[in-house]
């Protein structure tokens, strides 16, 4: 897809080359209509690391060559950002990124699974990595400004609210003010996609939700300028140089080789405010980690950042498809444009 330029000092910047997949003729769904203009734009938490042959299996063959494409993975699943008040005040899902044989941001590509009715239900990530709620898809909706996005129901708390207390009778203890800022009570949502066709679910039948974070959901943190993440669950975290995850333009960096770790130790969590912290607020506002979690299940987990710019946001994912000591781009779109 074609982006806006990012807001920077006055250089070139090179042409993306295309990730889109050819889409499939879409399965006939009545269209919700919703008057509204698209405003801008964590799981309960880390369960039990993936181990055992399958996880190892999952891993695939060391050394295997990177690139934009990759073997087929555990599962598909498509990545959006739910606004509780996207849709003309209604709770929406603005698909940006689907991994099926391969990553795509492509907008026929996201927009098929919704057509299809293989994205039912997208679970809603808060900020500290616990499932803040579910939003069912009711069908894919057509806003005024020509976005296209999955209309539906959420029940659940705001993405950016804090976990509930046990020793304060269950209340929770407010708002994460860094989720607000970075996030405006949106939150990740994740929908792992369903068969379609013969052995699909009923229409009519609610899936159960599907716990994306069992086989590694983590976190990651920043210490001396190094991005500190244990990408492959194998206890050991790999370091990245935080800065490199943004390119001279401040455009997502193509890749980021790790460093040396040299003892250096940080407490994780889920998501970082300014990984990168801002500069100039006429052109550059910081990075977020948004989420860090094995998405598609290959025993790799994958990075969700959110690069501020002064009048729009990108979101990008990294994957590390060939080592662990590699992280790819394999997706950048714009979630909404206000929030």
């Amino acid at each position: 897809m074609t982006l806006a330029p990012h807001p920077s000092p006055p250089v070139s910047i090179p042409e993306r080359r295309p990730r889109s997949l050819a889409a499939a003729a879409a399965v006939g769904i009545s269209l919700l209509s919703l008057a509204a203009c698209g405003p801008r734009v964590a799981p309960t938490g880390p369960g039990p690391e993936p181990g055992g042959p399958e996880a190892s299996a999952a891993r695939g063959p060391a050394g295997a060559a990177p690139g934009r494409s990759a073997v087929a993975p555990m599962r598909e699943v498509l990545v959006g950002e739910m606004c509780p008040r996207g849709a003309a005040g209604r709770p929406a899902v603005k698909p940006l990124f689907v991994r099926g044989l391969r990553w795509s941001e492509a907008g026929e590509d996201v927009r098929l699974p919704i057509e299809r009715r293989s994205a039912r239900q997208f679970s809603v990530l808060a900020w500290d990595g616990r499932r803040a709620g579910l939003f069912s898809v009711a069908g894919l909706a057509e806003l005024d400004d020509d976005t296209a996005v999955a209309a539906g129901a959420y029940a659940g708390d705001s993405p950016c609210a804090r976990a509930s207390d046990p020793d304060e009778g269950g209340a929770g203890s407010g708002d994460d003010p860094a989720c607000v800022e970075a996030m405006s009570h949106c939150g990740v949502a994740v929908a792992v996609l369903e068969p379609s066709g013969p052995g699909a679910s009923p229409f009519d039948e609610e899936p159960e939700p599907t716990e994306v974070w069992s086989a590694g959901a983590a976190g990651a943190c920043v210490i001396d300028g190094k991005l500190l993440v244990d990408i492959d669950a194998d206890g050991t975290a790999e370091a990245f140089p935080v800065a490199d995850l943004v390119n001279p333009v401040r455009a997502p960096a193509e890749e980021v080789l790790a460093t040396n770790l040299d003892g250096a130790a940080c407490r994780p969590s889920f998501s970082i405010h300014h990984a990168v912290p801002p500069g100039d607020p006429r052109h550059w506002r910081g990075l977020d980690i948004l989420g860090v979690i094995d998405l598609d299940g290959d025993g790799r987990r994958e990075l969700i950042a959110a690069y501020h710019y002064a009048t729009r946001r990108t979101w990008a994912v990294y994957s590390a498809r060939g080592t662990a000591a590699r992280l790819d781009l394999v997706g950048e779109a714009e979630p909404w444009t206000t929030r």
